[in-house]
C-alpha cells in the first residue's frame, strides 16, 4: 500500500496501528474496547490507517486525538487527560480514582492547560485562563469528556474545532 510513499496531515494515534495491522493482514474487524473490557478477550481502542493508507486526502476521518498521563499532586494520584486537535492540545489534570474504578473525578480539577500550535508550536504560552479562550476551552472540555469513544462512534459532542 505504500510502495511509494504516503504522507498525511491527518490526525493519528499509537492505538490505530494494531486495528491496521489487522485489516491489512485480512483478519476480522476488532470490536470497539467496552467502558469495562476487563472481561473481553480481543478489542481496540483505535481506528485502523488502511482508509487513509489508501486515501491520504480523506475528508471524513477523526477530528482528535487522545491520551493521558499519570502524576503525583500533593500526594494524590493525577491524571492528565488530553484531546489533541489539529491545531490545540487541551489538558484537564484531575483526581484519578484507580481500582476498582479507574477513572478521572471531573469535579477535582488540579490544573488546565490550552496551546495553540498554530501561534505557539513550542507550548511556551498556556492560554487555558484568557478570557478571550473560554469558549474554545469550554468546547474542548466538552470533547474531551465525552471521549475518544464518542469520536468512534462518529459523534463529536456537536464540536467542530479546526
Amino acid at each position: 500500500m505504500t510502495d511509494k510513499g504516503m504522507s498525511t496531515t491527518k490526525l493519528t494515534e499509537f492505538v490505530d496501528l494494531f486495528p491496521t495491522l489487522v485489516e491489512a493482514a485480512g483478519l476480522p474487524k476488532l470490536s470497539t474496547c467496552q467502558l469495562d473490557s476487563s472481561s473481553s478477550h480481543l478489542c481496540t481502542e483505535g481506528t485502523s490507517l488502511v482508509p487513509l493508507l489508501k486515501q491520504p486526502s480523506l475528508t471524513t476521518w477523526k477530528n482528535a486525538a487522545f491520551s493521558q498521563y499519570p502524576r503525583r499532586y500533593s500526594h494524590k494520584p493525577v491524571m492528565g487527560y488530553t484531546i489533541t486537535t489539529d491545531r490545540y492540545r487541551y489538558t484537564e489534570w484531575v483526581t484519578f480514582l484507580s481500582k476498582p474504578d479507574y477513572r478521572p473525578q471531573w469535579d477535582q480539577l488540579h490544573g488546565v492547560e490550552l496551546y495553540d500550535h498554530l501561534n505557539d508550536p513550542q507550548e511556551n504560552h498556556n492560554i487555558a485562563r484568557h478570557a478571550s479562550q473560554q469558549g474554545l476551552r469550554g468546547q474542548l472540555r466538552k470533547q474531551l469528556r465525552a471521549g475518544w469513544r464518542a469520536q468512534m462512534a462518529g459523534s463529536n459532542g456537536g464540536v467542530i474545532i479546526g
